[in-house]
């Protein structure tokens, strides 16, 4: 438009200039007003042109404002958390750029100091090594569903299941991320896990549950370098109760030996029914030179608590434990099967040496 009224002035002084050299001077005077009139037209043309800009800018400002307002409430509304990062130039995800109320609340953190963290901080240690693969795998795939862990301000996990995409913003490349907590979901699981890991009758842990938590303690072995302490073990006297009392009172025995190895062996380490009457136990042992030495304590506690549980059933209930063990460490966990043959081994030998002890002290009696 001011291109427009230029041009325009600049044909009327033109006409003027030509006008002075062609018509005579009485002309030059109507010839200088009608040059003013349309100056003055230009101008409040020019004036009402600006305005009706002015008020399409402001207009189109108040839109994108009353927008931004409904995004912004739209984004807080959402009850699962959204985080927004900056995608470098490697496609690795950098600094947060957004957050809404809901991921402040979850993560405990003001939005403020959300805007000041990376990808990195706001994921679990254990996850942390996985952020990058996974950049770089939705930097290929523009959209990604995963499952991943976030840490909190009181630095509690909080496993998420997270939907990310690749979004342009402004003439930015970033990475929005909806995080839905499965929190619950998980515990759900974890409930029903223990409860196929679990024997019905004793509550330790089944064959199932045992080789899961065997594989716990054998990283904890390794990651430490420790040894541990594989036990085989056998309830000495079931049949008998069995065969003269019933299979309820044989019930009782197994519980009885199962709390038993409940106060032999402490809370972290793994004790299981694998069948029948046989037991097996795995404990981290301590970093002392002596590893005998915690066998020889475990192995204490264990004649203690059947002492004491056998006086508790009373006479009817003569039972015993007999048990065989190995030492391991942490290489030799990976065949678990092979040592638990061994230990299974030494256990039967064991109670065939009790067995012909009991035998020889009943001849040295009837002797008598």
């Amino acid at each position: 438009m001011r291109r427009c009224a230029a041009l325009i002035l600049v044909a009327c002084a033109a006409g003027v200039a030509v006008a002075q050299w062609l018509v005579p001077s009485t002309m030059q005077g109507v010839l200088s007003g009608l040059l003013l009139g349309l100056v003055i037209l230009t101008v409040l043309s020019q004036r009402s042109s600006t305005q009706q800009t002015l008020s399409s800018l402001n207009e189109a400002h108040a839109e994108q404002l009353e927008s931004e307002r409904r995004y912004r409430a739209l984004f807080d509304a959402c009850s699962d958390a959204i985080l927004v990062y900056r995608l470098e130039e490697d496609g690795r995800q950098g600094q947060l750029v957004e957050a809404n109320e809901a991921a402040c609340h979850s993560l405990g953190y003001s939005r403020a100091q959300l805007l000041a963290m990376t990808a990195e901080d706001v994921h679990a240690p254990e996850a942390r090594r996985h952020v990058q693969d996974r950049a770089r795998a939705l930097s290929e795939a523009g959209i990604l569903v995963f499952e991943t862990v976030h840490i909190t301000s009181d630095r509690q996990r909080r496993p998420v299941e997270v939907s990310a995409r690749l979004v342009e913003i402004g003439g930015r490349r970033l990475c929005l991320t909806v995080c839905h907590s499965i929190a619950a979901h998980k515990e759900l699981e974890g409930f029903l896990r223990g409860l196929t890991d679990l024997d019905e009758l004793t509550g330790l842990l089944n064959r199932r549950g045992f080789f899961t938590q065997a594989e716990r303690i054998r990283r904890r072995a390794r990651r430490s370098h420790r040894q541990v302490l594989l036990m085989y073990l056998d309830v000495d006297g079931l049949k008998r109760v069995n065969d003269e009392m019933g299979h309820a009172a044989g019930d009782g025995l197994l519980v009885a030996a199962a709390d038993a190895l409940r106060c032999a062996f402490r809370e972290e380490d793994v004790v299981a029914r694998i069948g029948g009457d046989e037991f097996v136990a795995l404990a981290l042992l301590g970093r002392r030179d002596d590893e005998r030495l915690d066998c020889q304590a475990i192995t204490t506690r264990l004649e203690d608590a059947v002492r004491v549980k056998r006086a508790e059933l009373g006479d009817a209930y003569d039972f015993s434990v007999s048990s065989g063990s190995v030492i391991a460490n942490a290489d030799e966990l990976d065949e678990i099967d092979e040592l638990l043959a061994r230990t299974d081994q030494r256990m039967y030998r064991a109670k065939r040496e009790r067995r012909r002890e009991r035998d020889g002290a009943e001849e040295m009696a009837k002797a008598r």
